[in-house]
């Protein structure tokens, strides 16, 4: 089994008038070669967007954007017809598919907090918009978005990822989901993962292992990706010669 704890301090930083946006990979001007993604995980963005807010419309294709709403409202629209705002509670999913052009601004009048998630995907037929109520499981990861057979509220073009939500009362307990990659993202509050100690931000990487027990110290909110599959990455530049000279 191998643990990779990222503590919310280490995450790269977009920051302006508008948007403070942490990432758990390399995303626009921050580039890290051996932090590229994880599993099927090409992007995972913890965004606090300003009242009147915005992005304006732009592409993408071939992966699978899901958004969670922390606080307050956020609205979505594309160019295939898809229109919605999500609010807590609310779970959206955005499969580009051949390709697809939204935009997304904040619809409140307080600062929007969300964890906006993309999978790779399938770059092949018609992208596809949706939203639905996606509660987090109590005191247990519950299923909100899957590619697979599982009953979800949402559907991922993705087969071999679904993401959980858990909501832990102090003292609780419950397991870490299977899959040959997890990645677990704490909202708020604080829990054990085993007995490493996570607190809100922090993120852990579980890749070959059995699922361990996840024990919340405080009130906190979970998020889960459970993993089949994983993007093929270059190797960093340091282990590409090693590979090479060997």
């Amino acid at each position: 089994m191998r643990v990779d704890v990222r503590p919310a301090a280490t995450r790269f930083v977009t920051a302006t008038d508008w948007v403070e946006s942490r990432h758990s990979f390399s995303y626009g001007p921050h580039y890290d070669p051996g932090n590229a993604g994880f599993g099927l995980l090409v992007a995972h963005n913890d965004d606090l967007l300003q009242p009147g807010g915005g992005f304006s419309e732009h592409p993408h294709r071939g992966v699978d954007i899901v958004t969670w709403v922390v606080a307050g409202a956020l609205s979505h629209s594309d160019d295939v017809g898809g229109v919605g705002v999500v609010t807590p509670g609310v779970v959206q999913v955005l499969s580009a598919g051949c390709g697809v052009r939204h935009s997304e601004h904040n619809a409140s009048d307080s600062v929007a907090r969300y964890v906006q998630m993309w999978v790779s995907s399938d770059d092949a037929g018609a992208p596809r918009y949706s939203r639905a109520d996606a509660a987090a499981g109590v005191d247990e990861f519950r299923v909100v978005a899957s590619g697979g057979s599982d009953t979800a509220p949402l559907r991922l073009r993705q087969p071999a990822a679904r993401l959980l939500a858990a909501s832990m009362s102090a003292g609780r307990q419950t397991a870490l989901p299977r899959g040959m990659f997890v990645h677990l993202f704490v909202v708020d509050g604080a829990v054990l993962l085993g007995d490493v100690p996570l607190l809100p931000g922090d993120a852990a990487r579980v890749a070959d292992g059995d699922s361990l027990p996840v024990t919340a110290t405080d009130d906190a909110q979970l998020l889960a990706w459970a993993m089949d599959a994983e993007v093929w990455r270059p190797p960093p530049p340091d282990q590409g010669a090693e590979r090479a000279a060997g």
